[in-house]
């Protein structure tokens, strides 16, 4: 493969190359040693249905760009027997890498260990917080998981670097590790020196652009080029150029608009004409992160650490304002890149791809199917308390039971409950726990006897990124204690919520008076096309359909619906279940052909007037 110089539309093309840095300061891409400038567009493929990637990668050429950046989750790839799968579904990474190079696009190769990207637990498997493991850092027992790994996917990535005649022509190291509060430079070496010894190369790191995020890493480096976030003008650029000068500049992650959480208000994409104009004039390169955000289907969307509660957990939707929508389709912003693109480039752009077709289909009420209580997978007996990771289990659900003795009303207080939980004293409701609120007790009222004490706790994602990775484990962490004194003897009844698990759960007959239930409904169609479920009439769960888990809903919004693309749909009966954790009585579900969210034109006000 072969890219020309800016004043052609470049692209790449079969053959064996040799991607290096050079011109008068160093501060170029060569390919065969002629001068590029990369154009990168994110796309992650695990986001993204398989039927859909050459679709969004073909939006991505047609917008001007010539690269596809990708990361790659490592926890998503791991299966439960230490086995990893690179071959089912949206996991096939080299028919990704395959179609990338059919399509002429290069591709910045991103594989972690870890990633970030509002991705659970920043792709790195939450099993190894039941432990104590110390990621990201020389821990022996950390660096030999890691390892596993990055040795198979190298494996699989391996016929694809540039010189093999594959598109991959630079690899990060790690991500944002300037930004970790645990910094161990040797693990940084230990990353490189894996990657070197298997060939791969050359190099980058992206980082956020100024001292503290750069000081005293793997700068400076001449098989390193340099990418950081945001690089929207000259002094974030000139940050770059100080920790490794002598060698190219890429803006890793130039934001068009920002990751959304559960329960935010109104937000509105970034306008950054201006930064991909000053890319273009100074042909400087730069990845649109995200070009296509796709979607966090099942429970791989992440949360972050901030915010007033210190947590917030990130929507099913990962939109992210980018140019290209959640459903594949081109934005105002889409068209005003790929103009100022193609202006500077001097080609005539290619035709924008068709649209994918999407659909409506009439409101259906899907009937009661079991309690929420019911079809777990296993329980156990135990002194105190154990959290999810403890029992093996990332997230889904966990019941614990105990009880507590007789006496005159009481506090009771814990140490930690992730994410959101019920608390039932003899069958009635005293308490919900929502992590962002950061309430610490609970009322407990006088007993004449000794009391069933249930807490119903539900993870949501684990922390992706700073220091509360390190700490992000999912139920009762901790204790419970009632007056300062730890409760003891407790049942737990797990369920993990497995797509498998929820389409082959066993009906109830009876209602247990528990709040939540799981629900069913048959959904008929004569064609299949996108759509978004509309839940903006329930309140709190996860919906799976055809026994695949599409994502969280909550009435807390900004998102009230779920994106469900066609491949997951079939014509005739589509099986519909959604675990819902506060209402008893079911209400409808329709599709939309647009996504509905609170500050959308499809308000919740609106969505009630139309049913």
């Amino acid at each position: 493969m072969t890219m020309v110089a800016i004043s052609v539309f470049a692209t790449a093309v079969a053959g064996s190359h040799v991607v290096s840095f050079g011109g008068k300061d160093r501060d170029e891409f060569l390919v065969d040693g002629k001068a590029v400038q990369i154009r990168a567009g994110e796309l992650e493929p695990q986001r993204i249905p398989r039927e859909y990637w050459r679709h969004r990668v073909r939006m991505c050429k047609a917008m001007g760009l010539n690269a596809i950046s990708s990361y790659f989750a490592w926890n998503d790839f791991e299966q439960p027997d230490g086995s990893f799968d690179f071959k089912t579904a949206n996991r096939d990474v080299a028919a990704f890498l395959s179609l990338c190079k059919e399509e002429g696009m290069w591709v910045l190769f991103r594989p972690g260990p870890y990633i970030c990207g509002e991705w659970d637990f920043g792709g790195i498997p939450p099993r190894l917080l039941k432990d104590d493991v110390a990621v990201r850092t020389m821990d022996p027992r950390y660096l030999a998981e890691a390892e596993k790994y990055l040795s198979a996917i190298a494996d699989v990535a391996e016929p694809f670097l540039s010189k093999n005649g594959g598109p991959i022509v630079l690899t990060q190291i790690e991500n944002e590790y300037g930004s970790w509060p645990f910094k161990d430079v040797e693990y940084l070496r230990w990353v490189k020196d894996f990657w070197k010894k298997r060939g791969f190369g050359p190099f980058y790191m992206a980082d956020g652009a100024g001292d503290r995020f750069l000081k005293d890493l793997i700068y400076p480096d001449p098989e390193i080029a340099v990418g950081f976030d945001p690089g929207m003008d000259e002094k974030d650029w000139s940050f770059a150029k100080k920790y490794n000068p002598g060698v190219p500049v890429l803006s890793a992650e130039t934001y068009p608009g920002w990751l959304r959480h559960w329960g935010e208000g109104k937000w509105e994409p970034s306008d950054i004409t201006k930064s991909v104009k000053w890319f273009m004039e100074g042909r400087r390169s730069f990845c649109f992160f995200v070009a296509h955000g796709g979607t966090s289907f099942g429970f791989t969307a992440g949360a972050n650490d901030g915010g007033e509660g210190g947590y917030e957990p990130d929507l099913t939707s990962y939109d992210y304002g980018a140019p290209i929508d959640e459903q594949g389709r081109p934005t105002k912003a889409y068209y005003d890149y790929r103009k100022i693109i193609f202006d500077a480039i001097g080609v005539e752009p290619p035709p924008v791809p068709d649209e994918i077709p999407a659909m409506s289909f009439d409101a259906v009420v899907p009937s009661f199917y079991a309690n929420i209580r019911d079809n777990v997978a296993q329980e156990i007996e135990t002194s105190r308390p154990l959290y999810f990771e403890k029992m093996d289990q990332n997230q889904g659900m966990a019941f614990y039971r105990t009880s507590v003795p007789a006496g005159d009303a009481a506090e009771l207080t814990y140490d930690r409950i992730a994410d959101y939980a019920q608390v039932w004293l003899d069958g009635k409701r005293i308490a919900t726990l929502d992590r962002r609120r950061r309430k610490s007790s609970i009322a407990i009222p006088e007993r004449g006897k000794s009391a069933a004490l249930e807490i119903i706790v539900e993870a949501m994602g684990h922390v992706n990124f700073g220091k509360g990775m390190k700490y992000d484990r999912k139920g009762i962490v901790g204790d419970v204690y009632m007056d300062g004194k730890p409760l003891e003897n407790w049942r737990i009844a797990l369920k993990p919520l497995s797509g498998e698990s929820v389409a082959r759960a066993k009906a109830s007959d009876v209602r247990d008076g528990f709040a939540g239930g799981h629900f069913r409904a048959v959904v008929k169609l004569d064609k299949t096309a996108d759509t978004f479920i509309d839940m903006s009439k329930w309140k709190k769960g996860t919906v799976y359909v055809n026994g695949r888990n599409i994502g969280r809903y909550w009435n807390v919004g900004p998102q009230l619906s779920l994106y469900c693309p066609a491949p997951f749909l079939q014509k005739g009966a589509n099986q519909v279940d959604i675990v819902e954790l506060e209402l008893t009585e079911p209400q409808p579900i329709r599709g939309l052909a647009r996504p509905c969210y609170l500050d959308s034109d499809i308000s919740t006000k609106n969505a009630a007037n139309e049913w």
